[in-house]
């Protein structure tokens, strides 16, 4: 069964972005679930139209206490009312309009390659990881001096990317390809890297 976005990070309906940006790095350290689904449970608090279906699947209704035999008390307590979250109201135009948002996604930004550099290193610093990886992806794929410093570190950004997306066979692949890399720098943060890797894919 598939854990709720907020008992995976651990967070309440009223929490702000920055706190769920903040439990997702404490789930990270508890370990309690795969790396995979502590990214999934984060896009899915940080979009609105995704938080509202996590909202609608998250239960309403109190847990049920057990009582002893002998103890009928509880069955003189008022049955908790059902109450219809409002939020349902708008759940299909949500659902559509995230459908929407992924086309987006695919399709190629209208940025130039330094744009695109910038603006992915910062979705990654955000948190924002499937908007990090459209970006530094298309930069990649642009890019056309393989030997520049900046398509190096748009590579970098692009597996830590991967890697907090929950996208770790990725992040692998990619990280191996820069293992013939002629700088020994390099070399040791693959090398570094794709051990942490082998270790979290171990664990899932």
């Amino acid at each position: 069964m598939e854990h709720n976005p907020y008992d995976i990070l651990g967070v309440t309906p009223a929490s702000s972005k920055a706190e769920i940006t903040k439990a997702v790095a404490v789930a990270m350290k508890r370990k309690q679930y795969p790396v995979d689904a502590i990214a999934k449970a984060q896009k899915s608090l940080m979009k609105p139209e995704e938080r509202i279906i996590a909202d609608y699947l998250r239960p309403i209704l109190p847990p049920i206490k057990r009582f002893k035999y002998s103890d009928l008390s509880a069955l003189e307590q008022p049955a908790p009312k059902l109450v219809l979250l409002p939020q349902l109201d708008g759940l299909e135009p949500a659902i559509a309009q995230a459908s929407q948002q992924e086309r987006l996604e695919r399709e190629p930004l209208p940025m130039s390659l330094s744009e695109l550099m910038t603006e992915g290193i910062t979705a990654c610093k955000e948190g924002r990881y499937p908007k990090a990886i459209k970006y530094l992806e298309d930069y990649t794929q642009d890019c056309t001096d393989k030997n520049h410093k900046d398509y190096l570190q748009a590579q970098m950004w692009l597996i830590r990317a991967y890697q907090m997306g929950g996208q770790l066979q990725r992040a692998i692949a990619l990280c191996q390809l820069l293992s013939n890399h002629p700088h020994s720098q390099v070399q040791t943060w693959v090398q570094k890297t794709l051990s942490m890797l082998s270790k979290e894919v171990s664990h899932v």
